[in-house]
């Protein structure tokens, strides 16, 4: 991985869903995952973020906020799973305590990243999962 930019990933053939309410953070995320090429599509709810998974199977990485409105990220992440299993979901939360992190990973949720978000670790789970698909 070596290179010149200050995040040294290609997601160029990537599609990742960034189910994110507040606007501010997903023009972050989308900032941030532009730097490595990343295809972002945005669901602005759990309800939608549902609904995107219904209708697409071109996503290959679910990015969810856990603390949404209408459907929040728990119950967003059992649907999507109970639709495509080998989907990977990570959780985005500000929320650490033990007890919120078993409870992403009993709905489902294949990582947890802790708000604010370390781009880099990010990026580099990311990296191990897309390694352990091709």
């Amino acid at each position: 991985m070596a290179g010149g930019g200050k995040y040294d990933f290609d997601f160029s053939d990537k599609v990742i869903l960034v189910v994110e309410d507040n606007p501010i953070s997903f023009k972050l995320m989308d900032a941030v995952l532009k730097q490595v090429k990343a295809n972002v599509v945005h669901a602005v709810n759990g309800k939608k973020a549902i609904e995107a998974c219904t209708s697409s199977t071109h996503f290959d990485l679910v990015l969810m906020d856990m603390q949404m409105p209408e459907v929040d990220g728990l119950e967003a992440t059992l649907k999507i799973k109970e639709l495509r299993p080998s989907l990977r979901v990570v959780a985005t939360t500000a929320h650490t305590y033990p007890e919120n992190v078993l409870a992403c990973q009993e709905a489902g949720c294949d990582g947890f990243l802790t708000k604010p978000l370390q781009f880099r670790q990010m990026f580099e789970m990311m990296q191990s999962f897309f390694d352990k698909q091709d």
